[in-house]
């Protein structure tokens, strides 16, 4: 379920091993790394002010709504309103390392 969730992310993102970033960065790797950490990718200044660490609980708050959690950030996507969804979701980012 997770990946299928996935596909409305890969318009921005891909998820491959070294793969590139696209409008938005790879997120390979991204549960548990830091928040704005990828050193070639241009983030916004809000969420290079966020800090912290990518962990399911911060991903389950920002994936819910970006614009919510973050003010100011540039992801223009909507959000996931449906827990499930984002549980799948980062589930399956998880296992992306």
């Amino acid at each position: 379920m997770g990946e299928q969730i996935f596909k409305r992310c890969a318009a921005c993102h891909t998820i491959d091993k070294g793969g590139p970033n696209g409008i938005g960065p790879n997120l390979h790797g991204a549960v548990g790394r830091a928040v704005a950490a990828l050193p070639n990718f241009a983030y916004s200044p809000a969420l290079r002010a966020k800090g912290g660490v990518w962990d399911a609980a911060a991903l389950d708050v920002y994936l819910k709504s970006p614009r919510q959690a973050v003010p100011g950030n540039r992801m223009s996507f909507a959000g996931i309103p449906e827990a499930a969804e984002r549980a799948a979701l980062i589930l399956y980012l998880a296992e992306q390392k």
